[in-house]
């Protein structure tokens, strides 16, 4: 190809046909010209599908976190709502018996209720050289509300209840007069006086007053617990319809 364009060249210099030539040659250029383009617009057709592919497989790591994180909801928000349920039961008795002790040390001294959300797709995306969903800018923008406004609150509420299982001075007092259950391991025998001691707080207004800020804590939990698990399933959702829309 390149000796023929040479030949012509050669026999429109020889027959002094310079205009011919000029135009010829412009035109050569112009070809040239459009062959580079041709061949950047493949170039960034083959870009934009690698990154395409990439962000589709970002989508599935995504949906699997997303997926995590209800199952969790799920077993957080249940053993929630089991404690609301208690500590509910706690405020409707005024007077309590040594029958209902190991009830009362489950309102005092139950576990503490944290949900997680699963950053690992998500920091693996920011920290890639191309932070971006290509072909799914708007459910990045959903994505990316859900990583950072919704987590920043999320542990918000995780650090507050954090606080109440463990670092509150009630809270303190009461682990000092009634032994934490731990499953597996044996518990000291219970003795008279630490059982009346743990009645006669719960039956005290300081001690109802702590049910009841725990009760209130916690149901407010719940319903953000409640919230944020619907946030992920909507996304999972988002996330189904785009990948099987851009197959």
């Amino acid at each position: 190809m390149i000796k023929f364009f040479r030949k012509i060249r050669q026999k429109l210099l020889t027959e002094n046909k310079f205009r011919k030539y000029l135009l010829y040659a412009i035109g050569e250029i112009i070809l040239v010209v459009i062959g580079i383009l041709i061949a950047l617009q493949i170039n960034n057709w083959n870009e934009d599908r690698k990154e395409f592919r990439k962000s589709k497989a970002l989508l599935e790591e995504f949906r699997r976190d997303l997926a995590r994180d209800t199952v969790e909801s799920n077993y957080v928000t249940g053993k929630l709502a089991r404690q609301i349920k208690i500590e509910s039961w706690a405020l409707n008795i005024i007077s309590y018996d040594t029958s209902q002790i190991d009830s009362l040390k489950l309102v005092f001294l139950g576990p503490y209720y944290q949900q997680p959300i699963t950053v690992r797709t998500f920091n693996k995306l920011q920290n890639s050289e191309n932070p971006n969903l290509s072909g799914f800018e708007n459910l990045q923008n959903n994505l990316t509300k859900y990583y950072t406004d919704t987590k920043y609150l999320l542990d918000a509420y995780n650090e507050e209840e954090k606080h109440y299982a463990f670092y509150s001075e009630i809270n303190q007092v009461i682990r000092k007069k009634s032994e934490i259950n731990l499953s597996g391991f044996p518990m000291l025998p219970i003795g008279k006086e630490q059982t009346e001691d743990l009645i006669a707080f719960a039956q005290s207004v300081e001690g109802r007053n702590f049910i009841k800020e725990n009760y209130i804590h916690r149901k407010g939990m719940l319903e953000y617990f409640k919230r944020v698990k619907q946030e992920a399933q909507e996304l999972i959702q988002q996330i189904n319809t785009s990948l099987d829309v851009k197959k």
